[in-house]
């Protein structure tokens, strides 16, 4: 926010090799077909799917301008961009060539975006814009906004037409009292001036997403970073610095100091003038952002310049009417907002802008200010907001980005989630950047969904003809296999025929023994001398009986030993039981001994 031009704020070191990347170099176009570039096609469509996450951020101040863009990740917020240009002295007082240059400025940073975007947020300051804050009793929503008219028309200054007044506010405390109550914060603006902001983003077709003031901003980037409950922050800009107090990021009260970067400056430039007639206000504002204030132990010390050696105490001295007043305000109003608000205690005190940077400005107001209620007095460090760098173009760029970030510090809260508390964008141009978008929806997804439904529907005709032409064959090789499935049918019919006939002659015969099982075991059992006449089944008892008859021929004292022998072998068997000899006769006719028997015995199988 400090006006002296800087050319290592302002980053151009990333537009270097690869910032221009946007922009293709002209190349002549060959005869034969090109083929289609499907990582240049992924690009493309990874641009479109990140502009949706990208918003760009701008802060126009008094001497510098401020450009951020952020990519909203899963994690957090990544920095895809950033510039810090400082205003030309020769440009600031002439309001055409001023706004001419802000102008060049910011289509250079959003030609030269590598992830392009159309999602802009603006802050506003400067004639026509009112904060207030005031105590309401406790409503439902509807009746405090009418409410909060009221009492903001109280407070206007009279010459203005309330009707053309645009404002938004939000609770920032509730009493629970003898007298219930809430505080309120209102911030109010001119319609007219309004409807140049957002013209000035829709110039650089940017959709105005959240248009609000720097104090509000400062407080959301507060909650970012997760600061203590009541905070303070002094924003140092060029002719003047704002006071602002939080209560849990939320603005309670904010108050103009009338102390800035440019009187710091004219305060050292006037202490270096004996040195030469050469030195430049911006000979001045470098001394004061490398050497700054001298504290104490630095007051005998010498500082050495291009232009000579200057005491600490000729700074000193210089400065010192400058700083009395910036301590004397700084107290007024933290003593004035403690009384009001009933605080006792500020837990931090942070300090930003351009002006911030001069060297040991957070050292001398922790050592003037220890009268006050307040914990600690530090510069406020935005990066703490942000998750990281998007590539490596930028994070090369992380020691100028340090020397940037006070001046950024507005813009990052103004990017990060809502942007604040308050949004100013007018309720009927949010439903008409709702219908552009609907538009633009439309015109990107109804040729999609053409291509889709036209692809689908191409799918299935090509599938139906293949289906048709396989029918078809089928039909083709059924026909021919007619004869062969009528050679089949009339074998099922026989074959079923068949079980059918050997079903009902099982149940006619019933269950058989295993004969050929019986047979084999007879034969193994049964031994030389013995001889087998007849097998008899009786049939129609359970286990079934079989009669053996036979003759044996051995010598006459051996006979009933053999068959005797024979008869338990058959019972050893497994396939005969209840094995017992019914009768044993001698032949006494034949020449050698003989002997006829019948054996009885059941079947086991």
């Amino acid at each position: 926010m400090d006006n002296t031009p800087n050319p290592n704020l302002s980053p151009d070191s990333n537009a270097g090799p690869g910032s221009q990347s946007g922009a293709p170099a002209e190349v002549s176009i060959p005869v034969t077909r090109k083929k289609i570039d499907f990582k240049e096609v992924l690009f493309s469509f990874r641009n479109i799917i990140l502009s949706t996450q990208n918003t760009i951020g701008i802060d126009v101040g008094q001497g510098y301008i401020k450009i951020v863009q952020l990519q909203k990740g899963r994690g957090g917020y990544l920095l895809t961009d950033y510039k810090v240009r400082a205003i030309p002295f020769k440009v600031k007082d002439n309001p055409k060539e001023r706004a001419k240059f802000i102008k060049d400025f910011i289509s250079e940073f959003i030609a030269q975006s590598k992830i392009k975007t159309t999602l802009g947020r603006l802050t506003i300051k400067g004639a026509g814009i009112f904060v207030f804050s005031f105590l309401v009793p406790p409503l439902s929503d509807k009746d405090l906004r009418g409410t909060v008219g009221i009492e903001l028309k109280k407070r206007l200054p009279f010459q203005l037409d309330f009707k053309n007044i645009f404002y938004n506010y939000f609770v920032t405390d509730k009493f629970e009292e003898e007298n219930p109550s809430a505080m309120v914060t209102c911030i109010a603006i001119d319609n007219s001036s309004l409807d140049k902001h957002l013209e000035f983003l829709k110039a650089f077709n940017l959709r105005p997403v959240t248009i609000n003031i720097a104090s509000d901003a400062l407080g959301n980037l507060i909650t970012a970073i997760g600061s203590e409950q009541i905070t303070a922050v002094l924003d140092m800009g060029v002719k003047q610095s704002i006071l602002n107090f939080y209560k849990k990021g939320l603005l309670q009260f904010s108050r103009e100091v009338p102390v800035g970067g440019e009187q710091l400056t004219q305060g050292i430039l006037k202490a270096l003038a004996p040195l030469g007639v050469n030195i430049t206000f911006e000979d001045a504002e470098t001394f004061k952002r490398q050497c700054g204030i001298p504290m104490a132990d630095d007051a005998v010390a010498e500082f050495y310049t291009d232009f000579g050696v200057v005491e600490g105490g000729q700074i000193t001295t210089a400065l010192r009417p400058i700083l009395e007043r910036l301590v004397t305000e700084i107290s007024r109003t933290v003593t004035y907002y403690f009384r009001t608000y009933k605080i006792e205690t500020i837990d931090a005190l942070y300090i930003t802008g351009g002006a911030s940077r001069m060297k040991n400005i957070d050292r001398f107001l922790s050592a003037n200010l220890n009268n006050l209620a307040i914990k600690t007095i530090e510069k406020l460090n935005p990066l703490k907001a942000i998750k990281g760098w998007l590539d490596t173009g930028v994070f090369r760029q992380e020691l100028v980005m340090e020397e940037a970030a006070p001046h950024l510090a507005v813009a990052f809260g103004l990017c990060i989630d809502k942007g604040g508390e308050v949004n100013l964008v007018p309720p009927k141009e949010k439903i008409e950047q709702k219908a552009l978008f609907l538009m633009f929806l439309a015109r990107i997804t109804f040729p999609l969904f053409l291509v889709i439904i036209l692809g689908v529907y191409s799918f299935i005709y090509g599938r139906s003809i293949i289906l048709k032409t396989i029918a078809k064959r089928s039909e083709v090789h059924m026909a021919n296999l007619a004869p062969t499935i009528k050679k089949i049918n009339d074998y099922l019919v026989l074959k079923s025929a068949i079980n059918e006939k050997e079903s009902l002659l099982g149940r006619a015969i019933g269950k058989q023994p295993l004969w050929w099982g019986v047979l084999k075991e007879l034969s193994i059992v049964t031994p030389q001398e013995v001889t087998l006449h007849k097998l008899e089944v009786k049939g129609g008892t359970v286990p079934r009986e079989i009669n053996i008859k036979g003759e044996v021929i051995s010598e006459y004292s051996n006979l009933d030993l053999a068959i005797s022998q024979y008869t338990l072998n058959l019972s050893e068997s497994p396939f005969f039981g209840n094995v017992r000899l019914v009768t044993s006769e001698r032949d006494i006719y034949s020449p050698v001994p003989k002997a006829n028997f019948e054996i009885a015995c059941e079947l086991k199988v």
